[in-house]
C-alpha cells in the first residue's frame, strides 16, 4: 500500500537529463542548424565527386572533420546546447552571452553538451563508415 502512496510523487519528479536547459536562443539554434545542413550537404557533394571519379577509399577519410562539423550543428540545434558556450559556464539566450550562475543549471547544461559530443562522436563515425562502405565506380 505504501508503494502505490509513493508512485504519484516520484512519477512528477523528473529524473536527472530529462529537463532540457536551452543554452541559446531560436536564432541561435537557427544558424547551428543551417550550418550543419550545409556542411553535410557539403560532404554528400565531395563524396559523390570521390565515388564517380574512382578515388581510392583513402580520400574518404577526410570526410570526417566535415562529418562532425555537420553532426555538431545538427545535435547543437536539437538539444539547445552550445558546446563552447557551455566550456565556458555561459549562455546566449538574448543579445548577450551571459554566465550562468545557478550550480544546478549548469549542472544540466554541462550533462547536455556531453551527450551532443558524443552524438557527434558516434553519428560522425557512422557517416564515416557509411561512406567508406559505397563501392568505387
Amino acid at each position: 500500500m505504501s508503494n502505490v502512496a509513493q508512485a504519484p510523487f516520484q512519477a512528477s519528479e523528473p529524473q536527472s537529463g530529462e529537463v532540457c536547459i536551452p543554452n541559446i536562443s531560436t536564432a541561435e539554434r537557427r544558424k547551428r542548424l543551417t550550418f550543419g545542413v550545409i556542411t553535410f550537404v557539403i560532404s554528400l557533394v565531395i563524396l559523390a565527386v570521390l565515388v564517380a571519379s574512382g578515388a581510392s577509399r583513402w580520400w574518404r577519410l577526410p570526410l570526417f572533420l566535415l562529418f562532425i562539423g555537420a553532426a555538431t550543428g545538427f545535435f547543437q540545434w536539437r538539444e539547445k546546447t552550445c558546446v563552447a558556450l557551455t566550456r565556458i559556464a555561459s549562455r546566449k539566450v538574448g543579445d548577450e552571452i551571459e554566465k550562468i550562475e545557478n550550480p544546478a543549471e549548469l549542472s544540466q547544461v554541462q550533462r547536455q553538451a556531453r551527450k551532443v559530443r558524443l552524438e557527434v562522436f558516434i553519428a560522425a563515425i557512422a557517416l564515416l563508415v557509411m561512406a567508406l562502405l559505397l563501392p568505387m565506380l
